[in-house]
């Protein structure tokens, strides 16, 4: 084979990976509708708003609340991927949303708040570290945990120092998710 060949294959090549990755990376980001948002003025917590903006999550039941000048925030729907660190363990998925801060642009991407949901099993499994969910050697932290779900942030998740990582700390600090127990279907 002579050179350009191997260039052609190799840039060939590069093009297909890159849209591979693409699409694995977009695959699962969906807007979702954001509950109707609600203001209310804050009783003891540590958010610097004179009233705040509550992000209500019927489906998974968590409420999250953010400074007032969140309001037109939105909710990205992806999904989390465990995987097995022993041999009798399948691959775990879950959701992760994101609650994005509404001054985000493409051009300058604000710090989200990412929010991972496991279910009590899934929880129980991934502390017991029969799978990992990401590269770091930390485990998630709880935010919260109702019947049916436990509620938890990424480690490391601010470690890109993204445009208002330090507002996006802050909020987390002040304890926002606050979680209900789920209705049960059964009769």
């Amino acid at each position: 084979m002579n050179n350009k060949m191997v260039i052609v294959i190799t840039l060939i090549t590069l093009v297909t990976l890159g849209i591979i990755v693409y699409f694995l990376y977009t695959i699962n980001k969906e807007k979702l509708v954001v509950d109707t948002p609600t203001t209310s003025t804050p009783i003891n917590t540590q958010v610097p708003a004179t009233s705040t903006v509550i992000y209500n999550n019927s489906e998974f039941g968590f409420t999250f609340t953010l400074p007032k000048d969140w309001t037109g925030y939105s909710i990205i729907r992806g999904s989390w991927t465990g995987n097995p660190l022993n041999k009798t363990v399948s691959i775990e998925q879950g959701t992760e949303l994101l609650i994005r801060n509404p001054k985000w642009e493409a051009s300058t991407p604000y710090e989200d708040l990412p929010v991972l949901v496991f279910t009590t099993a899934q929880w129980s499994a991934y502390l017991n570290e029969d799978y990992s969910i990401g590269a770091a050697p930390i485990l998630a932290s709880e935010l919260g945990r109702n019947n049916s779900y436990v509620f938890a942030l990424p480690a490391r998740w601010d470690f890109d120092y993204g445009e208002g990582y330090a507002s996006a700390q802050n909020i987390i600090k002040s304890n926002p998710l606050k979680a209900y127990n789920m209705r049960s279907n059964n009769p």
